[in-house]
């Protein structure tokens, strides 16, 4: 286990490029960005532990825009899934779970849907369809490929379904995890709930 998660974390920390810290938000300019979000103070983003990771806005099953920075002040799990993965079909409904334990003030758990069963980029359809057959409340988002980087420069360093990030209340990129390992997610969010 040791080793795995040494060479996960080897993963993780491979690459010290970044991107912007702001993304697209649908705003004209980075001020208003800003001004909205005082507490984002870094000039660059990243998808390493360590990083602030990079904002994005995506599609729930709802229709409704969903942004990360959105969720400042609470431990986020990022889950990120594809409809044909098997294990990611089997944890789906835990991002509820953990929701229920944790408290929803405290902690969010996002899962990306990075490809429908047929391998392309799912659509409100595809998420609605998953959320009815795994009775999921949380929020499932609507990703796609562009959202990847083996290399963590533009994305998350994806190497197999499901990956997992976790990123703490400062929105700081605590922790990944490719494949699935509950009791490891759960000693990465505990410790930060308690802070």
């Amino acid at each position: 286990m040791f080793k795995f998660a040494f060479f996960v974390l080897l993963i993780f920390t491979g690459c010290s490029a970044c991107q912007p810290a702001l993304e697209s938000t649908g705003k004209n300019d980075t001020e208003t960005v800003e001004d909205e979000r005082p507490w984002v103070t870094w000039e660059t983003c990243g998808h390493k532990p360590g990083d602030n990771p990079c904002n994005f806005e995506l599609e729930n099953q709802y229709g409704d825009t969903v942004e990360l920075y959105d969720y400042h002040d609470q431990v986020v799990v990022i889950d990120l899934s594809t409809m044909w993965c098997s294990v990611c079909a089997n944890i789906a409904p835990k991002g509820d779970e953990f929701t229920a334990t944790y408290g929803d003030e405290n902690f969010e758990w996002l899962t990306l849907m990075i490809e429908n069963s047929t391998g392309d980029d799912p659509d409100i359809s595809d998420l609605n369809t998953w959320v009815t057959a795994y009775g999921i409340t949380g929020h499932v988002l609507a990703g796609d490929r562009s959202l990847i980087d083996l290399n963590a420069e533009t994305g998350y360093p994806v190497s197999a379904w499901p990956t997992l990030v976790v990123i703490d209340q400062d929105m700081t990129l605590y922790n990944g995890l490719v494949g699935w390992n509950e009791a490891t997610i759960r000693g990465w969010v505990e410790p930060l709930l308690e802070e």
